[in-house]
């Protein structure tokens, strides 16, 4: 059986902090409620909706505050931003190094993370021989997801529900 979200999204967040000590990085107060807010989110989350998510906890936040969060998380490999929507979505894979592939559902927003190292590989090496040095790569695909593509075209608020497994 698998586990609920909740019990997943609990083991992320220690599997985080766990992380975080084993680098000797300080994950603060903010930044490990940015990233259970992310961790949470079913959909890739925005700065702004991560103000929101925040000013129950702890007030107004500035937005400055939020992104240099974001930064510390994206830098460190905990999140990786979603260029196409500006938007952010907890990491895989934690404990290795990799470039992020994604499939992005264009009805519900599901994002799903999928490796894809060979590719990745593929893609660097195919640069130097057109003179064109890499230093930042994501590769987003964008269509519709399974549970999208089986409900009726009409009925959109139903598919629009969170389906994420």
């Amino acid at each position: 059986m698998a586990p609920l979200p909740a019990e997943r999204h609990a083991a992320t967040l220690a599997r985080a902090d766990a992380l975080a000590n084993q680098r000797g990085l300080a994950l603060t107060p903010l930044r490990r409620q940015v990233y259970a807010a992310i961790v949470t989110s079913e959909r890739p989350v925005g700065a702004y909706d991560l103000l929101a998510a925040l000013e129950p906890q702890r007030g107004r936040v500035p937005p400055t505050t939020v992104y240099r969060a974001l930064e510390f998380l994206v830098e460190h490999g905990f999140v990786h931003r979603i260029e196409s929507k500006n938007a952010f979505v907890a990491c895989c894979a934690l404990d290795r190094p990799h470039q992020g592939q994604f499939l992005i559902c264009e009805t519900c927003g599901e994002t799903v993370e999928i490796p894809g190292g060979e590719l990745a590989e593929q893609l660097s090496n195919s640069a130097p021989a057109h003179g064109f040095e890499v230093h930042h790569q994501v590769v987003e695909l964008s269509g519709v997801c399974a549970a999208c593509k089986n409900h009726p075209a009409d009925d959109l608020a139903t598919a629009r529900r969170p389906h994420r497994s």
